[in-house]
């Protein structure tokens, strides 16, 4: 019994210890002094590109904010003080005089102002993030210490959520409500005129007055600054929210003490205000002043931090981690649906032929790839040859009659997760399909596939994730001639995936299965106008995922448990192909191309993420990426009379709302010898690059196959030879 008690005391204090989590604190990296220049600043801000920044000036006379050039991003040191444009506080009906807090819109074309005595008003910028193209918004009706709420004793910051339909202030002073973070509702976001007040919530742990407080990107954590015109340690408060930006669900995480060399023992009285974020969340910037007058303790801080919003608590990159699967599935769609209409395109240019026997290779190089690109990206050539196949379709039988059998190998590398929300992610994706269709009455083909696919996702930093991924899906398809112009083509798919996530030393950290059920219907022209035999074309995608849950047990002391997660994506594309036929005396050259507009009707994911350390769930989200995207690709085919065929097309897909892109390169050749034999080359980018080599003839009834392959990759590269007599059915 008492070993018992031993081995479970042990237990107990060892749990307690690895559960311990060492303070995370800012660690300070530059100063720089604004005596004389901002003469009071309380609060500071960035642009989203880190170029300029922004300063509330509340000594009496003053009443302006105050904006800089700043010449290297989010560098205090490299602030261009010759820059300065100033914007009045002190017009309108609140006439707000000695400014405290200020906030941009989401777009920066809004600014809004408040100081202690609640007064409150708003300019619009005709040039984000420009205070020389201010204009004064008309009042909205409201003083903030009397108006909703008359128990605010004073408020000196304020705060929006992501999409500005919620306002937050922060009531400083002890009063009959108590220090605490007030929430207004906004009918029309970023509206003032339009608010009713919502919740609020008390801050508790203080123990005089606050002066600022901050969300991190996603509303889950709340940073609350404390402040006193004594040299006393003041401290910084963190909180969590299960919701982002629902106050009613936070829950004190820890504090840490305000390192500011400002707040010594030396009587200066060098006061924390306001405190401002860098876009990625890396860095703190926090303002102080001298009390009294202007003087040395007017200063604006720089600081690192150890992990976005790392103040108190650095919990493992959720988002990125999930952004990454999310993606891992929306690639299978991709993949699956662009080399089913691949096949679409080959079946209606082919028509008239018996053979329809195909076997390709396709290299996609992609730079960074959209964290929404879900749609049918690649293009394949538009031509009217038949190409050179490893087998002949023979009509001994009558239920084979044109049945025919293809196979396509895909290979992409690319990164993505360029965002402020997520870190970079490398991926490298290969994937092998076999598919057999059938021609039917009236040009109408029905056919099935099966996709085999792998993929490695790597996060771009030094103790970054893993994930390796394996996929199956099945593909029923379909199209049909509307008219003699009109081509529907449909595709029904249906997957399963399974996900590892390793840890930088490769062990695996958690396992996560999934399905998906996706559907893409594509309308074109077989003719078109023009030289260049321009036609349109236009099509629609939409899937639904489903990923497990599952607990990532990253280290034993942080393991976080993610509940299930299912999705929607998808796109509409609208555009024009063309294509031409140049003849030459020995061959035939086939140059075509597209351009096309796509629209993502994804949405930002929701998923639930529970920290095993504190047992708090929390409701985070991942963004979508570009909403407007242009595609073009350009190729070109040729055919010799001789039979021999190559073809090469180019593609780019560029994001019009942000900088990213995606580049595929696709290629083919063959060659047919004579009408009872076939060569042709096959390329298996997931069995070490293998080459494989195939030659058929066909001897009546029986077929005589030699095949060769080769390892391109290999160190040891094998190969080997095989020759096979079979009967033709």
């Amino acid at each position: 019994m008492k070993k018992l008690i031993k081995i479970f005391v042990f237990s107990l204090i060892l749990f307690q210890f690895t559960n311990l989590k060492a303070e995370v604190k800012p660690t300070l990296l530059r100063t720089v002094s604004l005596n004389n220049i901002v003469k009071s600043p309380s609060d500071v801000r960035f642009n989203p590109a880190g170029t300029k920044i922004f300063f509330s000036d509340f000594r009496s006379g003053q009443n302006v904010l105050i904006q800089y050039d700043v010449d290297t991003p989010f560098n205090i040191s490299t602030i261009d003080f010759d820059s300065k444009v100033t914007l009045a506080t002190n017009g309108g009906v609140d006439n707000i005089t000695q400014p405290q807090g200020f906030e941009f819109n989401n777009d920066g074309t809004k600014v809004f102002a408040i100081n202690d005595g609640g007064g409150f008003n708003a300019n619009s910028l005709s040039i984000p993030y420009d205070f020389s193209s201010a204009t004064t918004i008309a009042d909205d009706g409201f003083h903030f210490k009397t108006g909703p709420d008359p128990d605010i004793g004073n408020n000196r910051s304020v705060k929006f959520n992501n999409d500005g339909t919620k306002m937050f202030l922060i009531d400083v002073w002890v009063n009959s409500s108590g220090r605490r973070i007030i929430e207004f509702n906004l009918s029309t976001p970023y509206d003032t005129s339009t608010v009713t007040e919502g919740n609020s919530f008390t801050i508790s742990v203080a123990s005089t007055i606050l002066q600022d407080f901050s969300f991190d990107d996603d509303g889950t954590r709340m940073y609350v600054i404390e402040s006193s015109t004594g040299a006393a340690a003041r401290f910084i408060y963190v909180y969590k929210l299960s919701t982002g930006f629902d106050i009613t669900t936070a829950k004190f995480a820890g504090k840490v003490q305000q390192v500011f060399e400002s707040l010594g023992a030396d009587g200066t009285n060098g006061t924390p205000l306001g405190m401002g974020f860098s876009e990625d969340g890396m860095k703190l910037y926090q303002v102080t002043y001298q009390d009294g007058a202007v003087g040395a303790r007017d200063r604006v801080h720089e600081y690192d931090l150890s992990c976005p919003y790392g103040i108190v608590i650095c919990e493992e990159d959720t988002v990125s981690n999930t952004s990454a699967q999310v993606d891992v599935a929306k690639q299978v769609i991709h993949q699956n649906s662009s080399v089913i209409f691949k096949r679409f395109d080959w079946l209606r240019r082919n028509e008239g032929n018996n053979n329809l026997n195909t076997n390709n290779i396709n290299l996609n190089i992609n730079n960074p790839i959209l964290s929404a690109l879900s749609d049918t990206l690649k293009n394949t050539f538009n031509q009217k040859y038949t190409k050179a196949s490893v087998k002949k379709k023979k009509e001994t039988r009558s239920n084979f009659k044109n049945l025919s059998f293809w196979s396509h190998g895909d290979i992409s590398i690319g990164r993505t997760g360029d965002k402020a929300t997520t870190t970079p992610q490398t991926l490298k994706v290969g994937g092998l399909m076999f598919g057999v269709d059938k021609k039917l009455k009236n040009n109408k083909f029905v056919g099935a596939a099966i996709r085999y696919g792998q993929g490695n996702t790597y996060n771009k930093t030094s103790d970054g994730f893993k994930l390796d991924s394996e996929t199956l899906t099945l593909n029923l398809y379909s199209t049909n001639q509307l008219d003699s112009k009109l081509n529907l083509n449909t595709l029904l798919g249906l997957s399963f995936l399974k996900i590892d996530q390793l840890n930088s030393s490769d062990q695996v950290t958690g396992n996560r299965n999934g399905k998906q059920l996706f559907t893409a219907i594509n309308m074109n022209s077989d003719s078109g106008y023009g030289e260049f035999n321009i036609r349109p074309t236009g099509g629609f995608m939409f899937g639904i995922t489903s990923l497990s849950s599952y607990t990532d047990f990253n280290t034993s002391s942080v393991q976080d448990i993610y509940d299930t997660l299912v999705f929607n994506t998808g796109n509409i594309t609208a555009g024009l192909k063309f294509d031409k036929l140049v003849e030459k005396t020995n061959f035939n050259l086939f140059r075509n191309g597209s351009i096309e507009y796509i629209q993502d009707l994804s949405s930002n994911i929701g998923y639930t993420v529970k920290s095993h350390s504190d047992l708090t769930s929390q409701r985070k989200s991942v963004k979508r990426h570009s909403l407007h995207n242009l595609k073009v690709n350009f190729g070109m085919e040729s055919v010799s009379e001789s039979g021999h065929t190559f073809g090469l097309n180019f593609e780019r897909l560029q994001g019009l709302d942000e900088s990213s892109h995606l580049q595929s390169l696709f290629f083919k050749f063959g060659y047919l010898r004579e009408n009872n034999t076939d060569i042709a080359f096959n390329f298996d980018p997931l069995t070490n690059n293998t080459a494989n080599l195939s030659y058929l003839k066909h001897y009546n009834y029986f077929d005589l196959k030699l095949d060769t392959n080769y390892s391109f990759m290999d160190e040891n590269p094998g190969y080997g030879l095989n020759l096979q007599l079979s009967n033709t059915f």
